[in-house]
């Protein structure tokens, strides 16, 4: 025991003094032991520990490797962050620190790690800020408007390897954003094998084991299941109880959503379902998309009908459609 800790001292005066579970453990006063060493896993009371103001500031004290982060991005380096523990302090901490010394910059977050997150929505938000023509919704020619801009642009990008950053068409758009001369980024990445598939231009790659637990991350996918599963709960139970026609709209156009998150204008809502003999007049669709979008299933964006679940729950339900026709 003796040499354990000898050992454990010269570790903490080399690399900063770590969280210590194995005394912890040995401690019987639990008023001795931290707020992060706790054993309780209730997600409710975590988050209001992590809430607290002073024990973030504290926290945050510690967090060493932003100032690189921040001379990299200021001569003109899109950094990438990787290494052991959650980087999302150590960015955020950047941020601030970018702020200060860029403030006529517009700043842009994307947070890879929420399952929902997707390139073209977050250019089009970008879009939206910059105040770029709302019919341009490409999301190359989204890319190609915001070059032109004369706004200097900053991103801070949570998880660029995030499950649904990660196909070749979302790396080929941060490639084309990362080269816009006007633009910046400072990201994280976890997976090792990211570099190869990384097409981010003027990259700076740097380690910074912040050994930070991956709460938000965790957080963040716990709560995304949870809301998954109580929609898709409370999808089949409103559908139970309406009729076959107002079912097969909304079997056939999950499929329809699945080609085009961007949905279809009522005339050609109506003329792809005519098609397939689901509705025969205008009026009959009129009525029962009145009572879909009641039920907030069918949604309206921008002049267009649309569906806002998962691509999960649209392919069983397109699936249905499948059956229907079967039948």
């Amino acid at each position: 025991m003796e040499t354990y800790e000898k050992g454990r001292e010269e570790y903490q005066r080399r690399y900063g003094k770590l969280k210590d579970y194995i005394s912890s453990l040995k401690t019987k006063d639990t008023s001795e032991i931290t707020k992060f060493d706790s054993s309780d896993f209730d997600l409710t009371k975590l988050q209001a520990r992590l809430a607290d103001q002073a024990e973030k500031e504290k926290f945050e004290e510690n967090i060493i490797g932003s100032t690189d982060i921040v001379q990299q991005v200021n001569h003109d380096f899109n950094v990438l962050v990787y290494g052991i523990g959650s980087k999302i302090e150590l960015l955020e901490k950047a941020m601030k620190e970018l702020m200060e010394s860029n403030p006529q910059s517009y700043f842009f977050v994307l947070k890879g790690f929420k399952p929902l997150v997707n390139m073209k929505m977050f250019l089009q938000k970008m879009g939206e800020v910059l105040k770029i023509d709302s019919h341009v919704r490409n999301s190359e020619q989204i890319i190609k408007c915001i070059e032109n801009t004369p706004q200097s642009i900053i991103i801070i990008a949570h998880s660029i390897d995030g499950r649904h950053l990660l196909n070749e068409q979302a790396q080929k758009l941060l490639g084309q954003l990362s080269n816009c001369p006007n633009v910046r980024m400072a990201c994280s990445f976890d997976n090792y094998r990211y570099p190869m598939i990384c097409k981010i231009q003027r990259a700076f790659f740097q380690c910074v084991h912040t050994n930070r637990p991956y709460v938000q991350e965790i957080l963040q996918i716990f709560e995304d299941q949870v809301g998954k599963q109580k929609q898709e709960e409370g999808l089949w139970y409103v559908l139970s109880s309406m009729t076959q026609k107002q079912k097969n709209i909304v079997y056939y156009f999950a499929g329809k959503v699945l080609e085009s998150r961007d949905g279809l204008n009522f005339q050609d809502l109506y003329d792809v379902l005519s098609d397939e003999m689901i509705v025969s007049s205008k009026i009959q669709l009129k009525d029962n998309l009145k009572e879909l979008m009641d039920h907030k299933i069918i949604i309206e964006k921008g002049g267009k009908y649309t569906m806002q679940y998962s691509n999960t729950i649209l392919q069983e339900l397109s699936q249905k459609f499948d059956e229907v026709i079967k039948q």
